[in-house]
């Protein structure tokens, strides 16, 4: 159950049927709704994310894109997986994430959750982009959140922690973040996670764009504000020396990685553009007498 919140002019019973009329004729999208509240009746703490682990399964390819005829399927489980993060977190019930690792795998798994559950508000396909999506509002560890604040999150716990993986690795479904997770991130496995997060990030050719044409680098916006680190962090283990970003990350992937890189030496870096996209699994053409072909 999604709540609309009433305009500050209109009185709160008022505003809010004035509101639920107009979305009911189709003059308000709920996409367009400043914050999304669910119904937490009975809603018990729980650091479980069974539900999350179904959606991904379900709803999400080995590209980090989101399968709509699956995700469909799921809509349920992810309300469930968000209406439980609503009431439990690191602030919330704190002794569920006693570890740093435990912390951060619980904010990874929400960015990733509600990111899901906005772009599905959003409506896709198509992919229609809300400019104010990172900033609605959303219940999560108890208090009033959004994307925005858990990049922020991300963003302090990467100068805490010294590793600029933690921001540049933040999942979302809009094209300008790292790919969604196959599984949900736990305290045990968040250190080998985040390689590989890292890893499918600069080997997503949409992501993490290679532009060959104008021999550029197009790095995305959560990695760029972290390139001060990751160049001290390069000098810190080799020593002082003038690197391009490319070669600097360079020590943090693996062979494949590292490999698309090298293709690019001599290309200029720059800041990818903020971009709008929702991504998505390609839909299958398929032609008389030949095997399917994927849609360009």
């Amino acid at each position: 159950m999604i709540t609309i919140f009433a305009m500050d002019y209109f009185s709160c019973r008022t505003g809010i049927v004035f509101l639920l009329a107009l979305l009911l004729a189709g003059c308000v999208d709920e996409a367009d709704v400043a914050e999304v509240r669910l119904d937490l009746t009975g809603v018990g703490v729980s650091s479980d994310v069974s539900d999350l682990s179904v959606v991904l399964s379900k709803g999400v390819d080995k590209k980090g894109r989101l399968i709509p005829a699956g995700f469909a399927s799921v809509r349920v489980r992810l309300d469930s997986q968000l209406k439980k993060m609503a009431v439990s977190g690191p602030t919330a019930t704190p002794e569920m994430y006693p570890t740093d690792e435990s912390r951060w795998a619980y904010w990874y798994n929400a960015r990733a959750a509600w990111s899901m559950k906005l772009a599905d508000l959003a409506g896709f396909p198509p992919a229609r982009y809300r400019p104010r999506a990172r900033e609605k509002v959303f219940l999560l560890d108890g208090c009033d959140m959004s994307l925005e604040k858990i990049d922020s999150i991300l963003r302090d716990a990467t100068r805490r922690s010294g590793d600029f993986r933690l921001a540049a690795c933040a999942p979302g479904a809009w094209i300008d973040y790292a790919p969604l997770p196959r599984k949900p991130f736990t305290e045990g496995n968040f250190s080998a996670g985040l390689s590989e997060a890292f890893n499918r990030l600069v080997l997503d050719e949409r992501r993490f764009v290679i532009d060959v044409d104008n021999r550029r680098v197009c790095i995305p916006p959560m990695l760029w504000d972290c390139r001060d680190m990751v160049f001290a962090e390069y000098r810190r283990r080799f020593g002082p020396c003038d690197v391009s970003l490319t070669t600097a990350l360079r020590p943090h992937l693996n062979h494949s990685a590292r490999y698309r890189l090298e293709n690019a030496l001599g290309y200029a870096v720059v800041q990818q553009k903020t971009r709008t996209e929702i991504l998505v699994t390609r839909r299958k053409i398929f032609y008389p007498g030949k095997i399917g072909r994927i849609e360009p």
